[in-house]
């Protein structure tokens, strides 16, 4: 039997220009699952590729480095570092356009990594992924103490890893079954609702039973714990908080949560309970910003004009701050508020909410 041929250059792009924002599944009146099919038409293509050497090593090096914490946190720090120096400032000046991009969506740490800690009387499990882990730990911290304030009691299971998303939507799908696996039984033992606080993760986190189905001994533990999993909206409750001055709020819809989870309502409700707090639509607000994974690494050209639509839109708004909750969604809006001159203030949902005040 003669082995598969290798997709030809045409198939190639356009499943690579895909930014499986899952859109698509919102407007399907079929409910057809778009996101898992080019995931899975996407690992079929990365076994079939003639794709080089070189591009093969550097995308297996970035999947690598996300899945393997002590790589990642080096990296950030590294990229931190780098910040802090103005490195990555005057590469955005005077480097060449692919590493002025890269360097533009670098992250700043947000002070110290979060830590994972178990308590035995906890009654939520709180997943931290890989970026939000070790870039933005505050946000993780912030998520707990919103939690914590709604009477809950978190843990954070030691060995939990990468949630395997970066790695199903680049074509890496036995990766992704694998970290699947080691987080099912990260968290096994209890049966606790199991809180994200990205929205990109808690979407393929939802959707383990379908990562695993044809896994006969994971399958049904992949259902299980998905059953399990939310969205920190979704479990926490409205506060009428209060802010010293008015503040227009621009909340960015990541597209894993408004099309992935279907959740729009919950954040914006959030939001509206602060009193002070004035929230402006932008247009077209489910489009995507272009960050969408890697997707702003691997088409940066598609990308940077997304991201150019929706910096137009949300400055259009006049906000004060720009409040979302996904890391890339974060990074990629505030490169874009940067490029544009502005110095509006983006940060993480939770973040926000559990000191409003320090936005004002």
């Amino acid at each position: 039997m003669s082995s598969p041929s290798a997709p030809s250059a045409t198939l190639t792009g356009h499943l690579d220009a895909c930014l499986v924002c899952r859109a698509c599944e919102t407007a399907c009146p079929s409910g057809v699952p778009f996101g898992r099919i080019m995931e899975g038409a996407r690992e079929v293509l990365a076994e079939r590729s003639a794709e080089g050497r070189v591009k093969r090593a550097i995308r297996r090096f970035g999947l690598d480095t996300i899945a393997h914490r002590r790589r990642l946190a080096l990296v950030t720090k590294l990229t931190d570092l780098a910040g802090r120096a103005g490195l990555t400032s005057l590469a955005r000046r005077i480097g060449p356009r692919r590493l002025a991009w890269l360097s533009a969506l670098a992250p700043r740490a947000e002070g110290a990594p979060f830590s994972l800690t178990e308590h035995d009387d906890a009654d939520v499990a709180l997943f931290a992924g890989c970026v939000m882990r070790e870039a933005f730990g505050e946000t993780e911290r912030a998520t707990v103490r919103v939690l914590e304030r709604d009477g809950r009691r978190v843990t954070s299971p030691v060995e939990q890893l990468c949630c395997g998303a970066l790695h199903a939507h680049a074509g890496d799908g036995e990766q992704a079954r694998k970290l699947a696996r080691l987080n099912i039984d990260a968290f096994a033992g209890s049966d606790l609702p199991v809180v994200v606080n990205a929205a990109g993760c808690g979407a393929h986190l939802k959707a383990y039973g379908d990562v695993l189905h044809e896994d006969p001994a994971w399958a049904l533990r992949g259902r299980a714990f998905s059953a399990r999993v939310r969205d920190a909206t979704e479990l926490v409750r409205p506060r009428p908080d209060r802010v010293s001055r008015k503040l227009r709020v621009v909340y960015q819809d990541a597209c894993h949560l408004a099309h992935g989870q279907r959740i729009r309502a919950q954040p914006r409700a959030l939001l509206r309970a602060i009193e002070g707090v004035t929230l402006a639509e932008i247009a077209e607000a489910e489009r995507c910003c272009g960050s969408a994974g890697i997707y702003n690494l691997t088409q940066p050209a598609i990308s940077r004009e997304l991201q150019r639509q929706k910096i137009a839109a949300i400055l259009a708004a006049r906000p004060d701050v720009v409040v979302s909750a996904n890391p890339g969604c974060i990074l990629q809006i505030a490169a874009g508020l940067r490029e544009a001159g502005s110095r509006v203030r983006v940060v993480h949902l939770m973040r926000f909410l559990d000191d409003p005040a320090a936005f004002a």
